[in-house]
């Protein structure tokens, strides 16, 4: 049985029992959702996840509705039963901001898992903030961004924007053009259907 953490989450390999179905399958766990990809195919929600027992086949997750059995040998099962009973990270805490660490918002956005995520938390001034963010939608965005960057070099700053192939600012346009200034990314959050963001900060010379 293959057990580890992936790039983004937790990893592993097993026998899972779902219904009438059994099979065994990929499990992803991530913030949101345990994933079950293979012969079986389930996307289970967190939020739909009330308990999770260690029992001899493993571990039985608590549903709402059906319970699913995932096979693991025992020291495998406590690892992932306290991997799902633990409190995934809110928003805010993924981007660090706080009272304590302010962010300094650039350009204006309509997206409310970001907004309540910084929801007393931003300064109006990006001398005063801990952390920069910038929403980015069009090319000129992430000029301006980066030259916020380049200002405050010994701050992160989080470059948020839409998901896909569709986006006119995506993660390859952001990625070359910031690493073309020097700067490294050193983490990366979902933030909500439609953004996701990628943390950087100038390399250290």
């Amino acid at each position: 049985m293959l057990i580890g953490r992936g790039q983004v989450g937790r990893e592993a390999v097993a026998v899972c029992h779902w219904q009438s179905a059994v099979a065994e399958v990929k499990l992803h766990l991530d913030s949101k959702m345990l994933s079950l990809r293979g012969e079986m195919r389930l996307d289970l929600p967190r939020a739909a996840i009330r308990d999770v027992v260690l029992v001899d086949e493993g571990l039985r997750v608590v549903t709402d509705g059906s319970d699913l059995v995932m096979e693991f040998a025992a020291p495998a099962a406590v690892r992932w039963q306290k991997a799902l009973l633990k409190k995934p990270p809110s928003l805010a805490e993924k981007l660090g901001a706080s009272l304590a660490t302010p962010v300094f918002v650039m350009c204006e956005f309509e997206d409310a898992p970001l907004q309540q995520a910084l929801e007393g938390a931003t300064v109006s001034a990006a001398a005063d903030a801990q952390i920069l963010l910038a929403v980015l939608t069009e090319t000129r965005d992430l000029d301006q961004a980066a030259t916020l960057a380049l200002a405050h070099p010994e701050k992160h700053v989080w470059m948020v924007y839409r998901k896909g192939k569709a986006a006119v600012v995506g993660d390859t346009l952001v990625r070359t053009h910031m690493r073309g200034l020097g700067f490294i990314d050193s983490k990366t959050s979902a933030v909500s259907d439609q953004l996701t963001a990628t943390r950087y900060r100038l390399r250290a010379k």
